[in-house]
C-alpha cells in the first residue's frame, strides 16, 4: 500500500482544490524526532491554526463578479491542464460581463433617472443583477451531464442572449458619456424648422435686396472713412455718392416696379436698395431683416441654442435648461430691435414658471436620450464613418470580441470529456473507495 500513500500524497500536492490544505498545512507548527521507537510519535503538532472554511461576505460577492475556474466544473476530477483552461474561460466571461456592465452604465442611469437621488444605486443594483444572471448561465451551461443537456444549451443560449444586448449597448453607452454634448446638438439640429434661404416673397427683388444692401453699405463705409477737409477726399466723396444713387437721366416714370424691370443696370446700389424697400414696403422690409439675422444667429449659434431662441415649445419637447445663460443681454442689444419690427418670434427670456431658466442643459425625457445615441450611433456605424466613432467603436468592438470569446470557450470546455469526468458519479464513487481502502489499511 506504499504506492498507494504515494499516489495519494502527489495529488494533496497537486490537486488545485486543495490547495486551502497545502496553506493550512505550511502555516503548522510540528515538531519531529527521529529517534523515537514508535513511528507514530516521531511527528508532533503543536499549535494548530484554525481551520475557516466560511467565506466573508465580500468575498462571495466578488466571486459573483469574477468568477473562480473551479465554479465552472464539479469536484470529482481536474488537472492541471483543464485548469488553466477553466480559468483563462471565467477571465475572459468575467471581464465580458464586468465590460459590459461598464459600457452600459449610461444608459441604465438614464433609465432608472426619475428615481431622482436614488439613480446611481438603482443603476448599479440593475447592472450588478444582469452582470448575476449572465455569470450564473454561463457557470450552469458548463453542467452537460445527460440529463442536463438540454437545460445546458438552453443556458448558454441565454449567456450569449443577454451579452448580445449589452454588446449592441455599449458603443450607444459610451457615446452618452463621450459625445453627450454632440448629440443633444444633433437632435436639435433634426427637430430645426427649416426656414427658407430667400430674404423676400418675391425671390428676385429678395436676393437683389441683399446683394445691393451689402454694396450700398460698402460704399457708405468708403466714405466715412473719407477726411472732408481735403479737396482730394471731397472728390472722391462726390464720386461715390453719385455711383451710390445713380438714375438715368430724363426719366418720365418713378414707378419703382417699372425702373426695376428696364433700368436695372443703370441704378446704383443705393437707388436699387430705395426702390425695393419703398416696393415692398416698410413691414416687408423689417421682416427681410429679421430673415438675414435669423440666418447669422443659425450659423453661428449651436443648434440647441438655435432651437431655444426661435422654437421654444419643439426645444421643451426635448430639453430642459438654458443655453443661452449669459448671452441674453448681447443678443437683445445687437439683434432685439430688427425681431421686434418683424413677424418672426425672438424669444431669448425665460418663463418665471420654470425653474431650469439657469440650469444646464438636460433632456426632458431620458428615453428620448437613448433613442437618439442608438440611432446616432448606429447610422454612423452603418455609413462607415470611422472618425466620428472614436472610443464608442472601439469600445463596442472589445465588447463584441469579448462576449463571442466567452460564449465559444463555454461552450467548447462544456463538451470536453475532462468536465464531463470532474462530474462523474462513477469516478466519485471510485475515490470514496480508495479512501476507504486507505483508512482499513491505517486502521
Amino acid at each position: 500500500m506504499r504506492t498507494d500513500y504515494k499516489e495519494l500524497l502527489f495529488w494533496f500536492k497537486t490537486n488545485p482544490d486543495l490547495k486551502h490544505l497545502r496553506k493550512l498545512a505550511g502555516k503548522t507548527r510540528v515538531s519531529f524526532n527521529k529517534d523515537s521507537e514508535d513511528p507514530n510519535q516521531r511527528i508532533k503538532v503543536f499549535d494548530v491554526p484554525e481551520y475557516k472554511t466560511k467565506k466573508s461576505f465580500l468575498r462571495n460577492i466578488w466571486e459573483t463578479i469574477w468568477v473562480p475556474a473551479h465554479k465552472l466544473r464539479g469536484s470529482t476530477y481536474t488537472d492541471r491542464n483543464y485548469e488553466q483552461f477553466l480559468s483563462q474561460t471565467s477571465s475572459i466571461m468575467s471581464l465580458s460581463s464586468i465590460g459590459d456592465l461598464i459600457c452600459t452604465g449610461p444608459i441604465l442611469y438614464y433609465f432608472t433617472k426619475a428615481a431622482g437621488l436614488f439613480s446611481i444605486p438603482f443603476s448599479i443594483g440593475i447592472g450588478y443583477l444582469l452582470l448575476l444572471m449572465s455569470n450564473k448561465a454561463g457557470e450552469f451551461s458548463m453542467n452537460r451531464e445527460k440529463e442536463n443537456t438540454r437545460a445546458s444549451s438552453y443556458l448558454l443560449l441565454i449567456f450569449f442572449g443577454l451579452s448580445l444586448v449589452k454588446t449592441l449597448m455599449s458603443g450607444v453607452g459610451i457615446d452618452l458619456v463621450s459625445r453627450s454634448e454632440e448629440i443633444k446638438n444633433q437632435t436639435a439640429k433634426n427637430y430645426l424648422f427649416e426656414s427658407p434661404l430667400v430674404i423676400n416673397n418675391k425671390d428676385e427683388y429678395g436676393e437683389l435686396l441683399f446683394s445691393v444692401s451689402k454694396e450700398c453699405e460698402k460704399l457708405e463705409n468708403r466714405q466715412k472713412k473719407l477726411n472732408l477737409s481735403k479737396r482730394r477726399d471731397r472728390k472722391l466723396f462726390s464720386d461715390l455718392q453719385e455711383k451710390m444713387f445713380a438714375k438715368p437721366d430724363q426719366l418720365n416714370n418713378s414707378d419703382p416696379n417699372y425702373l426695376l424691370e428696364n433700368y436695372l443696370t443703370s441704378l446704383g446700389p443705393c437707388t436699387k436698395k430705395d426702390l425695393i424697400t419703398s416696393l415692398n414696403g416698410r413691414n416687408k422690409y423689417n421682416r427681410n431683416e429679421g430673415l438675414i439675422n435669423q440666418n447669422k444667429l443659425k450659423q453661428t449659434q449651436s443648434p440647441i441654442s438655435y432651437l431655444y431662441i426661435f422654437q421654444r415649445n419643439k426645444f421643451y419637447n426635448l430639453f430642459n435648461g438654458n443655453p443661452i445663460i449669459g448671452t441674453e443681454d448681447n443678443l437683445r442689444k445687437k439683434y432685439g430691435k430688427s425681431f421686434t419690427n418683424s413677424t418672426i418670434d425672438f424669444n431669448i427670456d425665460c418663463s418665471d414658471e420654470r425653474k431650469d431658466c439657469n440650469s444646464k442643459i438636460e433632456w426632458a425625457n431620458p428615453g428620448m436620450a437613448i433613442n437618439q445615441a442608438s440611432s446616432q450611433f448606429y447610422q454612423r456605424l452603418f455609413n462607415k464613418e470611422w472618425e466620428n466613432l472614436g472610443f464608442s467603436f472601439i469600445g463596442f468592438l472589445i465588447s463584441v470580441l469579448l462576449s463571442t470569446s466567452a460564449t465559444v470557450l463555454l461552450f467548447t470546455a462544456s463538451i470536453s470529456i475532462k468536465n464531463r469526468a470532474s462530474r462523474s458519479s462513477h469516478l466519485d464513487a471510485y475515490r470514496q473507495e480508495y479512501f476507504s481502502s486507505i483508512q482499513d489499511d491505517i486502521n
